[in-house]
């Protein structure tokens, strides 16, 4: 938990550093991402996929969402990755996603559309996703 509540502080500080706002009622995703790499494939070509094959992808996907890709450089997160994804409403966000994170049926037709992305990206390791979702509360 102290690792998340961490890896959120960094996240809105990074926004705030780089002059993007988060505004009250937008959500922010933050999934930690835990990566074993298949025999031979190094850490960079999973980052290099997921960067620029993956995160592209999404955008064009899911219109009015901002996706990046996070690198742990803490003392408590080196070597882990998180997913960040940014929707400016809640409304925005149930475009594509359910409360409690279930796909509607434009996000799960987004997602079918990933999968043989994500099928070639298995093939450079395995990963899971720690999902979380957060309601921005304050200006």
């Amino acid at each position: 938990m102290k690792r998340l509540i961490f890896a959120v502080a960094i996240v809105l500080v990074t926004g705030v550093a780089f002059g993007q706002t988060f505004k009250k009622g937008g959500v922010i995703a933050l999934h930690r991402v835990e990566v074993t790499l298949a025999p031979g494939v190094s850490i960079d070509q999973f980052q290099e996929f997921y960067l620029n094959t993956v995160i592209p992808e999404f955008d064009k996907l899911m219109p009015g969402a901002t996706f990046q890709f996070l690198k742990g450089i803490g003392e408590n997160n080196q070597h882990q990755y998180a997913s960040f994804h940014h929707w400016e409403t809640l409304e925005a966000f149930h475009v594509y996603w359910n409360d409690g994170g279930t796909p509607t049926e434009k996000g799960a037709a987004a997602m079918a559309k990933l999968q043989p992305l994500l099928e070639d990206m298995n093939k450079l390791g395995t990963y899971t996703m720690v999902p979380g979702d957060w309601l921005i509360m304050t200006e």
